[in-house]
């Protein structure tokens, strides 16, 4: 049977199959199957093998890996001692989460290839819950934040961190690739402690609440960095945790000093601030170190409201971390009044975070 004739029959559905059994039969066992065999093999050669889907996720792995660091430093109850960042600047700049390393007396920081630096603490952003870091550093490799909207729901997204601390020195940190789910905003309350994060978030299906995974960063499928992977969020009544990750914007903002929203900053018409006040007193046991214990806070102060008490050691103050009474002074004079800080204290072994309005003293 000529081929194009055999085409006809092959193209004319149903109707034709007497026909092509006619044609490809001996006796009376068709053979067919084997006539389909060979159309088959005959496209695949015809057309060439099927080609293998690239690995996107090696590819923006690739781009991504070199500028995320592990950051190690102070460990306290449920603050685990270490951490992920990511470089912005080939000169040393570094982004990550508020956390207790930040607010630590070292901080060390650990690059891809393993070379180890001590990181001082630039600036802090208490709303936004982002710190920039700063080593000695140049031509060193960089991940700039990117816009994340063109990231819909569905789409894929990629985290990077050293959540567990499995990796050490120049291994590689952990990858996990997710879909993005929704743009939403969250107020939430980090464990059983007080109010963590309010703002912009994106959530996703990569398991990222562990520790060691805040500060690393999401990427899309590109490896272009949308956001930064948030600090643990725990719902109490249900023991689940969120994965989510600050957008890239509130990076950006953060890094171009844009007040996050609801952050109160001096008055516009540059009138003086008043002096600030918490309402805490500080013992003054010691001689050459004399530590930020609290030996009273005065009623219906900010401190008193706040929930802290007598005994408890100040660890740090709107972010800034506190070392003796004198370094306590040192950031409450720098407060603005009306401006809402965070005040993370040591109580017992325990580490508590206190949310309060900075007052004015009269």
């Amino acid at each position: 049977m000529p081929w194009k004739s055999l085409s006809a029959c092959w193209y004319g559905g149903e109707a034709n199959l007497a026909e092509l059994r006619e044609h490809f039969s001996f006796g009376r066992r068709p053979v067919t199957v084997v006539a389909v065999l060979v159309l088959a093999a005959f496209g695949v050669f015809a057309h060439g093998a099927p080609s293998i889907a690239p690995n996107t996720t090696e590819r923006a792995y690739q781009r991504a890996h070199g500028a995320v660091v592990k950051l190690y430093g102070a460990s306290l109850g449920r603050e685990h001692g270490y951490g992920t960042g990511f470089l912005i600047s080939p000169e040393g700049r570094i982004i990550t989460v508020q956390t207790l390393l930040t607010a630590g007396r070292s901080l060390r920081v650990v690059t891809s290839d393993g070379r180890q630096y001590e990181a001082r603490v630039v600036r802090t952003d208490d709303t936004r819950k982002l710190a920039e870091l700063q080593i000695e550093g140049k031509d060193l490799p960089c991940l700039p934040p990117a816009e994340s909207s063109q990231v819909l729901p569905g789409d894929s997204v990629i985290a990077m961190g050293n959540w567990f601390k499995v990796a050490e020195g120049d291994e590689a940190v952990s990858v996990n690739r997710g879909v993005l789910g929704l743009r939403t905003t969250m107020d939430a309350r980090r464990l059983t402690q007080d109010v963590d994060y309010r703002g912009p978030i994106l959530v996703y299906d990569a398991i990222t609440g562990n520790p060691g995974a805040p500060g690393g960063p999401l990427l899309d499928i590109d490896g272009n960095c949308i956001g930064i992977i948030g600090q643990i969020v725990e719902a109490a009544a249900t023991n689940t945790r969120l994965n989510y990750a600050l957008p890239s914007e509130e990076i950006l903002a953060f890094l171009g000093g844009e007040p996050a929203a609801g952050a109160t900053t001096q008055p516009a018409d540059g009138a003086p601030a008043g002096e600030p006040y918490l309402g805490i007193r500080l013992s003054k046991l010691g001689f050459r170190h004399v530590s930020a214990y609290v030996e009273r806070v005065a009623s219906d102060s900010p401190a008193a409201e706040a929930g802290i008490q007598a005994d408890d050691l100040i660890v740090s103050v709107d972010g800034e971390r506190v070392t003796d009474a004198d370094s306590y002074n040192a950031a409450v004079e720098r407060l603005l009044p009306g401006r809402r800080i965070q005040v993370i204290v040591k109580r017992g072994q325990q580490l508590l975070r206190a949310d309060l309005v900075v007052g004015e003293k009269k």
